[in-house]
């Protein structure tokens, strides 16, 4: 039932983004300095509570404090992380680090388990695009479309590599181009 009304919850919060997004109004921001591990840390004990029987593995050095949207950071890492609990192997635990430098915040979630074929690569970040062919198709397909115009919207980007050995998708926030 938790799983069901997380599931429910996010359907909503992507469905009204992305409605946003189509009327012009984009991804909007309110940014605060505050630290930022909190929030996600708050994002893996729920996601914790929901999935009990995966391990998620953190490791966090956030030395710096940046000027960041955290229900925004959350959102993206709920849904890269949800999405790890979701598609990776059960077997083997979620990795999460999270750190920033000089140079900026980079925050990646890796799982194992079959790789993401290249042309569902080439998709994954378009709206309603799901990998066909999945065990599970729940969602609409847009939880990585939203959370890439989150990094966007933070002049970021997000990346992934996909192995037989992992999936690994990783958020990149320059500290040059963090909003002031």
């Amino acid at each position: 039932m938790l799983k069901s009304v997380d599931r429910m919850g996010n359907l909503v919060d992507n469905v009204m983004d992305f409605a946003r997004g189509r009327l012009g109004g984009g991804i909007t921001l309110q940014l605060s300095n505050e630290p930022l591990q909190p929030a996600l840390e708050q994002v893996v004990g729920e996601l914790r509570s929901v999935w009990t029987e995966r391990e998620i593995v953190t490791h966090f050095a956030l030395e710096r404090t940046l000027s960041v949207d955290h229900k925004r950071i959350a959102q993206l890492f709920s849904n890269l992380l949800g999405n790890a609990l979701t598609h990776g192997s059960a077997d083997r635990p979620v990795l999460v680090i999270a750190a920033t430098s000089d140079t900026g915040l980079e925050l990646s979630v890796s799982n194992g388990g079959k790789p993401i074929p290249d042309s569902a690569l080439e998709k994954l970040f378009q709206p309603f695009s799901r990998h066909h062919g999945q065990e599970r198709t729940e969602g609409l397909g847009l939880g990585l479309y939203i959370a890439s115009r989150i990094a966007e919207a933070h002049g970021g980007r997000i990346d992934v590599v996909s192995t037989p050995q992992e999936t690994r998708f990783t958020l990149r926030i320059p500290m040059a181009l963090l909003p002031e």
